[in-house]
C-alpha cells in the first residue's frame, strides 16, 4: 500500500521502498539513516526491515521537513541530521 500522506497513514509500518518513494529519494538514503541510528528500523531478517509509521513522523519532524509530496528536500534535511550527528 503506497504511503500518500505519512501523517495519516493507518499501517503501523511502513517499508525502505515506500518511505523512498514518499521522501522522493533511493533507498540507499533510507538505509544510510537506518546505519546512523538516525532512523529506527526493525529488523524481521536477513534483508528484511521495517520502519514504524511514527518513528518516520518522528524523523520527518526533527528534520524539520515538510511532505516532500510538496517540496522535495529530503536530501538537505538528511544532510543536515548527519551533520548535527557528526557535529
Amino acid at each position: 500500500m503506497p504511503v500518500k500522506d505519512l501523517q495519516s497513514h493507518s499501517e503501523p509500518y511502513v517499508t525502505v521502498a515506500e518511505l523512498a518513494e514518499y521522501w522522493l529519494v533511493g533507498r540507499k538514503q533510507i538505509y544510510k539513516q537506518i546505519e546512523a541510528g538516525t532512523l529506527p528500523a526493525i529488523r524481521l531478517g536477513p534483508r528484511l526491515l521495517r520502519i514504524r509509521t511514527a518513528d518516520a513522523r518522528a524523523f520527518e519532524r526533527s528534520a524539520n521537513m515538510r511532505s516532500t509530496r510538496e517540496e522535495s528536500q529530503l536530501d538537505s534535511a538528511m544532510s543536515a541530521v548527519e551533520d548535527r550527528r557528526r557535529a
